[in-house]
């Protein structure tokens, strides 16, 4: 579903797994105006109750779409700002600069981004610094919740 809403920045989440994490990004992007792209093979059906319930009613009011194919979507948002968020990156997410239209992209739960993106675009990895090394990563619905308001943050306050 598509929002006439000006458009501050976009969450992708490439092949999402779990429908709980979906319903929650989602519902945190609705409420921020803040555009969802779902990509390539996700692991549930959009009609699932999981996902349904954890974006509430809230669906018909946020801006999402699902684009099936991975490498088309990389090949055109890639000639934008973006940045790809994963455990294997040096750079803390608030080390990046964030600007209007940038696209913030995760991986899904159980395989984070592919190697040979990470590879490809290694000056647009960064990370969500943890102290516990016995801690391999976060909730993907909490990352999303952390990186997405530090970006919010820095796009509000340079206007």
């Amino acid at each position: 579903m598509s929002l006439k809403v000006i458009r501050l920045l976009t969450v992708t989440l490439f092949e999402p797994q779990i429908p709980p994490n979906t319903g929650n990004i989602a519902r945190l992007c609705g409420a921020n105006y803040i555009k969802l792209d779902l990509v390539g093979d996700i692991g549930f059906d959009m009609k699932d109750k999981y996902l349904k319930r954890a974006g509430l009613d809230y669906w018909e009011h946020i801006d999402w779409e699902y684009f099936p194919n991975l490498g088309e979507y990389c090949n055109s948002v890639f000639k934008h700002n973006f940045h790809l968020l994963t455990t294997k990156s040096k750079t803390s997410y608030t080390d990046r600069v964030y600007r209007s239209n940038d696209y913030i992209i995760f991986g899904s739960e159980t395989a984070g981004i592919s190697e040979k993106i990470l590879n490809s675009h290694p000056g647009n990895t960064c990370t969500i610094p943890m102290e516990n090394k016995n801690i391999r990563s976060l909730n993907l619905a909490t990352s999303v919740g952390i990186v997405l308001h530090e970006a919010i943050r820095q796009v509000r306050h340079a206007k």
